[in-house]
C-alpha cells in the first residue's frame, strides 16, 4: 500500500460514510483511496473530528458540546490533538492490514495504540444502577485526546476480538477502507456494494464490453 500523505478536504459525513463495521474502523475510513496517488483526508479540522464523533455515536452531546468548547478557548492544543488522532488513524490502519496480510503489526503502530488505548480505559468508570453495573465516561476525563482514546479503547474491545479472516480491505479502486465482515457466507468483497461493488461490475462489463469489440472488428467476414 503506498505511503502518500493524503490531500486534506472538506467533507460532510453522511450515514454512507460508516460502514466499517465499528466506530474505530470508520475512523480510520475518514482517509478515502490510500490505495491511489491522491488520497483523501476528510478531517479538515478539529470541529470537522468533532462532527464525525458525532455522527459515528462515539460521544454523546453534553461531551461533544465540553469538547467544541475545549477547542474554541484552545486553538493550539485542538490542533495538536487533531494531529495525534491522525496519527493514531493511521497506525490502526497499518496494523489491520498487517493482520489482514498475516503479519506482525510494527512495534510503533503498536506502541501507539497501547498509549491512547490506557487512556481510552481510564476515562471509564463503572456504577451501579439498580442490580446492574453500567460503564459511563468520567467528566474529568473528557479532554481534547478523548475521541482518539476512545477509538483506540473500541479497536481493542470489538475489532480485535473479531475472527481476523472477517477483517477486510475493500477490494474497490480508489478506497482502501476497512470492513468487519459479518456477512453469513463470509465473502464480503466491497465496503458498500452500491458504491464500490457496483462501480466494480461496471468496470468489467466495460473491459469484456471493449474486448467483444474488438474481437468483432479483428474476426474475418465470412461473406
Amino acid at each position: 500500500m503506498k505511503t502518500v500523505s493524503p490531500v486534506i478536504l472538506t467533507h460532510v459525513f453522511a450515514a454512507r460514510d460508516f460502514v466499517g463495521g465499528d466506530a474505530a474502523l470508520d475512523f480510520v475510513n475518514t482517509v478515502n483511496g490510500r490505495d491511489v496517488e491522491s488520497p483523501q483526508d476528510w478531517l479538515d479540522g478539529y470541529p470537522r473530528l468533532l462532527e464525525w464523533a458525532g455522527k459515528s455515536g462515539l460521544l454523546p452531546r453534553d461531551a461533544l458540546r465540553a469538547l467544541a468548547e475545549m477547542a474554541r478557548n484552545e486553538p493550539a492544543e485542538a490542533r495538536r490533538a487533531l494531529r495525534s488522532a491522525k496519527q493514531l488513524r493511521d497506525a490502526l490502519f497499518v496494523i489491520v492490514t498487517a493482520m489482514i496480510s498475516g503479519k506482525t503489526p510494527p512495534a510503533d503502530a503498536l506502541t501507539l495504540l497501547n498509549k491512547h488505548w490506557h487512556a481510552g480505559a481510564a476515562a471509564h468508570a463503572l456504577r451501579n444502577e439498580k442490580y446492574d453495573l453500567r460503564m459511563d465516561l468520567r467528566p474529568e476525563a473528557i479532554d481534547l485526546d478523548l475521541i482518539a482514546s476512545l477509538v483506540a479503547w473500541r479497536f481493542v474491545e470489538f475489532v480485535l476480538p473479531e475472527p481476523r479472516e472477517r477483517l477486510r480491505l475493500c477490494r474497490g479502486n480508489n478506497c482502501a477502507w476497512l470492513f468487519i465482515d459479518r456477512s453469513k457466507a463470509g465473502r464480503r468483497c466491497w465496503c458498500d456494494m452500491a458504491v464500490c461493488g457496483n462501480a466494480a461490475k461496471s468496470r468489467r462489463f466495460y473491459a469484456r464490453s471493449r474486448q467483444s469489440d474488438r474481437a468483432n472488428r479483428t474476426r474475418p467476414s465470412t461473406r
